[in-house]
């Protein structure tokens, strides 16, 4: 899948973020320093329609399941990957054997998500680059008004 970049993710100040795995009782904490991370997403398509009922959803930013993904690159701080069996630790497992090597983190945000914080929160740790806005707009379905926040392009 092709990626688009739309924006940044500010981080600022070092943040530890949980990445867990198949087996709930499995994680890794991950420090990641503060920084710019981009924001990209998977087949990206700004919609456009001729027909008045969907004209208001033209420009409006599409993607593979509406979501912005975020890598942070940082460091292991602990984790926990120990031998179970039926949830109950079987193995003596160092948590920190593994600190102080290379990891990362993924953050999957929904694009209203993303729209929402950069309307609503003056310190919105997200950023989008030029060519794109968020807006809120009001659309009309089955006779009934609602207002969503989305991303757009400019």
């Amino acid at each position: 899948m092709e990626r688009t970049q739309i924006g940044w993710f500010n981080v600022k100040e070092e943040h530890e973020y949980t990445n867990t795995y198949e087996c709930a009782a499995w994680y890794e904490n991950v420090l990641v320093p503060p920084g710019r991370y981009p924001i990209e997403v998977y087949d990206f398509n700004v919609l456009h329609f001729d027909d008045e009922e969907r004209k208001n959803h033209n420009g409006r930013v599409e993607c593979y399941i509406g979501m912005g993904h975020i890598s942070m690159d940082g460091i292991i701080t602990s984790d926990e990957f120990g031998a179970r069996l039926f949830g109950v630790p079987v193995s003596d497992y160092d948590n920190y054997k593994n600190a102080g090597k290379k990891s990362s983190h993924t953050r999957h945000v929904y694009l209203y998500d993303i729209a929402d914080s950069i309307l609503d929160d003056p310190d919105s740790p997200y950023e989008l680059l030029p060519g794109f806005k968020a807006e809120r707009r009001t659309y009309g379905f089955e006779g009934a008004q609602f207002t969503a926040c989305d991303i757009f392009a400019a």
